[in-house]
């Protein structure tokens, strides 16, 4: 069983990590169509990484009341982000969000 500090690192790595990706999605999308192939897919495979297991694991410390107040607010931050990103995910043809955005 994962003690609380090492809860407490894997909160705080995947809140950072998935909320700079959010915010790097703009960028990302102007540059996309220059990008080789590979690159583009090696974005793809981050990207779905980033969704399918650092998110999810956010979603269940936040399901589990693992998150002190100041991360569930960032929690909910980062989700509002997502939501917002969602054309740029659809048009960039990313894994979407699977857990719901909205609160």
């Amino acid at each position: 069983m994962a003690t609380t500090t090492n809860v407490n690192a894997r909160i705080e790595r995947s809140l950072h990590a998935i909320l700079a990706e959010t915010e790097d999605l703009p960028d990302l999308l102007s540059e996309w169509d220059s990008l080789p192939d590979w690159n583009q897919y090696s974005v793809k495979l981050d990207w779905a990484h980033l969704m399918a297991d650092y998110l999810t694991e956010l979603h269940e410390f936040a399901r589990t009341g693992q998150m002190s107040a100041e991360q569930q607010a960032r929690y909910q931050v980062l989700r509002r982000a997502l939501q917002a990103a969602l054309p740029i995910i659809e048009r960039l043809n990313l894994y979407r969000p699977p857990v719901a955005l909205d609160a």
